[in-house]
């Protein structure tokens, strides 16, 4: 994520300050996904591959990183491009509207989205539900390791919204995709749902508890070819579209972006005057 956030920086770094317009917003939405290539060949010590103009958005972005094509690889892509495009005012689109709002350019506006995502609570949750997956193992061994995680007050990654109080429409579609695209993936992921939701309304009937996008975007992610410690790199490069629209949308009708506060700390005590205070002790 700090490649790809100095890459995007150093997009906007030669340029004059520009009101943000659509052409800007295609052109950074193709090099997001230019810098994920890039990122990760730099991180295999071999050099950048050149996009080919007779590729869609997806498949351009796999031939980049991968020198190859692969139509269902590049399907598995686009399907979870499309479906995490935009979701309303997340952290990371709230933040690019504020900048926006300063009338800054479209670079500072990403780059600032990209700090936001970046953070683990809100980029990272593919990626460790990958993790807990890893760790669990196989099949037989989802529920002892669940009940022994709950025990240790620890998350399971992959359920729970802040928005959806009930399933997740993107993981509906992602479910059928991952069991096709990833079906070892899908053996361990089918069960730890299964067992997840029932452990968890068990010990929190109260709470609204469901599958979200994020647990079965690590299988379609994994089967497109991409390594877990790029998953936050494919979500930022999948959420660009929705960022540069929010700017668009911001700039259209502008006002600056100013939240109010309320102070809820300690009343205010009275100031002695200067004159009526001990003078400190000199050296």
């Amino acid at each position: 994520m700090d490649v790809l956030r100095t890459v995007i920086s150093a997009q906007g770094a030669a340029k004059e300050l520009q009101k943000p317009d659509i052409e800007q917003a295609i052109a950074m939405t193709a090099v997001m996904a230019t810098g994920l290539a890039a990122a990760y060949r730099h991180s295999r010590g071999e050099e950048p591959i050149e996009p080919r103009d007779d590729l869609g958005h997806a498949a351009n972005c796999l031939y980049m990183a991968f020198g190859e094509v692969d139509e269902r690889k590049a399907k598995y892509l686009d399907s979870y491009l499309v479906l995490l495009a935009d979701h309303g005012m997340n952290a990371s689109t709230f933040t690019a509207r504020v900048v926006a709002s300063t009338n800054s350019d479209l670079c500072s506006a990403v780059v600032a989205a990209i700090g936001a995502l970046k953070g683990p609570a809100h980029g990272a949750a593919a990626l460790e539900a990958m993790n807990m997956l890893e760790k669990i193992g196989s099949p037989d061994n989802v529920e002892p390791w669940m009940r022994a995680a709950l025990d240790r007050k620890e998350k399971l990654f992959g359920f729970g919204h802040r928005i959806y109080r009930t399933d997740d429409p993107r993981a509906k579609i992602l479910r059928p995709l991952t069991s096709e695209a990833n079906p070892d993936f899908y053996a361990i992921a089918s069960k730890g749902e299964e067992v997840a939701l029932r452990l968890l309304h068990e010990r929190h009937p109260e709470r609204p508890q469901a599958t979200n996008v994020d647990y079965y975007s690590a299988g379609l992610l994994a089967a497109a070819g991409l390594p877990k410690t790029f998953f936050t790199l494919a979500f930022a490069t999948s959420r660009v579209a929705g960022w540069t629209a929010h700017v668009l949308e911001q700039v259209k009708l502008n006002r600056i972006i100013r939240p109010d506060s309320e102070y809820v700390g300690p009343e205010p005590h009275p100031v002695r005057p200067l004159r009526e205070r001990e003078k400190a002790p000199t050296a």
